[in-house]
């Protein structure tokens, strides 16, 4: 749609026991003018790489990391995350007592919390006026083959999301215009530019590491997802793995750190770092209404129960029956026949 912006989508965890975790979700806009151009950039700082933050990482291939950051600060119209934190914050489900059903659980409570900054996403872009949001798919090749077999549009893995998003559809919270769009196709470079932002977020939040989301931070926001209050990533008292460290060259203690697998074994403790701690009393400040608010709030649902006691009242009243007893005086007055004003009993009147 002309005029409109193209949103971008990808999704970044951390999820370790011991960790309070958090989960992140990611949107770069881009102007549709602005696109081959973007499209043109993001190509030169993939340098033909296959182009993921976390196996580039590894690799050892940070400079196009970094590369792929700078086209987002310099061709992206802006950035959103979407953050979600601790993890199991909302979630109404406790956590099992039985080893074998813990991955199952931590699974239930991504998707929970997915789905939370998903709608936080949603309702946020549609303030950009945002037409069309591509997110890569979760589901696999067969599984499209299957959906496309069956006549489904969408697969199963991917149907949560088209829930949320017409859960706002129906409050009339996002445009009807807006297209939620997931694609199976990691080549697309603006998919690349979200990687790119989610991970530098997360590795702010799993490592104390911001040297990567400050390239990026003068045109990027984050929304706390239950309230939409805006964040930042806090690196006062973020103290610095020992020994040397910058961009290229990271002490061992931050190479052990670097994107653990979504949990770690049961013996493995892994504590939360200054800057998700900071993050973290962020989101719950943002989350626990002032005096006034929540006064504000308490008179506001008083007033919508006493609204709606009345309206049971009336509803009651007009289809109960009357009690016996008023039921016999009616009658009684019903068929009562009128006094004669010149029968026996009436009172004489002298002249």
């Amino acid at each position: 749609m002309p005029g409109h912006p193209i949103a971008y989508v990808d999704e970044s965890w951390l999820q370790q026991r011991g960790n309070p975790g958090a989960y992140l979700m990611s949107a770069v806009l881009i102007e549709r003018d602005d696109i081959a151009t973007a499209t043109e950039a993001a190509h030169a700082a993939a340098r033909g790489h296959e182009y993921h933050s976390s196996v580039l990482y590894h690799r050892g291939h940070v400079g196009v990391i970094e590369d792929m950051l700078d086209v987002v600060n310099a061709h992206a119209g802006w950035s959103v995350i979407s953050v979600h934190t601790p993890l199991r914050h909302g979630s109404p489900e406790p956590a099992p007592t039985s080893g074998h059903r813990v991955v199952s659980y931590l699974e239930r409570q991504r998707e929970h919390a997915r789905q939370i900054s998903l709608e936080r996403l949603l309702r946020h872009l549609n303030t950009h006026r945002v037409r069309d949001v591509i997110l890569e798919s979760r589901a696999s090749q067969d599984e499209w083959s299957l959906a496309r077999a069956s006549g489904t549009r969408v697969p199963a893995t991917d149907r949560s999301d088209v829930r949320a998003y017409r859960r706002l559809l129906d409050h009339h919270a996002i445009s009807h215009r807006m297209r939620l769009v997931h694609v199976k196709d990691r080549t697309h470079p603006g998919l690349w530019m979200a990687d790119a932002v989610a991970w530098s977020a997360g590795r702010a939040l799993r490592s104390d590491e911001p040297q990567w989301w400050n390239r990026i931070v003068d045109v990027a926001t984050i929304l706390e997802a239950t309230t939409g209050t805006e964040l930042r990533l806090n690196e006062r008292r973020a103290a610095p793995p020992d020994g040397e460290r910058d961009p290229h060259n990271l002490s061992q203690r931050a190479q052990a750190m670097s994107s653990p697998p979504p949990y770690t074994e049961p013996d493995q403790l892994t504590q939360a770092g200054n800057i998700l701690t900071n993050l973290i009393a962020e989101a719950h400040h943002a989350r626990t209404p002032t005096g006034e608010e929540f006064t504000r709030e308490v008179l506001n649902r008083l007033d919508g129960l006493a609204e709606r006691v009345n309206e049971l009242n009336d509803a009651v009243s007009r289809i109960a029956p009357l009690p016996c007893s008023e039921a016999a005086v009616h009658l009684h007055d019903v068929n009562e026949p009128t006094p004669d004003p010149g029968g026996p009993d009436s009172p004489s009147i002298s002249s």
